[in-house]
């Protein structure tokens, strides 16, 4: 089930991410925080927030397996790292729906760089327990 979790939070992330870069190529600039392909990343992004909570409960009890013991914690540090980078990433996006925010542009720039972030932890994690399975 963990392997499972694991994938269907990457296709969330995957899928979250896509919708603004497609809105940005699309539309030739970023959508509204009130438009549709916007509100849909908010509500991916939450989904996406929620499978990484099911996702951590469900490795508990896969962590005595080989790929995670055999991967250490070169492949839970980044884990946890992705898992706190979301969680960050939320609560940026959350506040990106204020229409009124006064700090839009430094906030918008942290909501990208945690979404990078993202991206490079779960690609570590993915890749070292990847190759303790082998």
């Amino acid at each position: 089930m963990a392997l499972w979790s694991g994938w269907i939070a990457v296709i969330a992330i995957v899928l979250a991410g896509a919708i603004p870069l497609a809105t940005r190529v699309r539309l030739g600039k970023r959508g509204a925080p009130t438009s549709k392909p916007i509100r849909m990343h908010v509500v991916l992004g939450l989904v996406t927030t929620a499978f990484a909570f099911v996702h951590t409960i469900l490795v508990i009890p896969a962590l005595g397996s080989p790929a995670a013991t055999g991967a250490g914690p070169l492949a839970i540090a980044p884990a946890g790292l992705a898992f706190f980078l979301l969680v960050a990433h939320a609560g940026l996006g959350l506040q990106l729906r204020d229409d009124k925010l006064k700090t839009r542009a430094k906030t918008r720039r942290s909501h990208a760089m945690t979404a990078v972030a993202i991206l490079v932890a779960v690609s570590i994690h993915i890749l070292t327990l990847e190759q303790a399975r082998r």
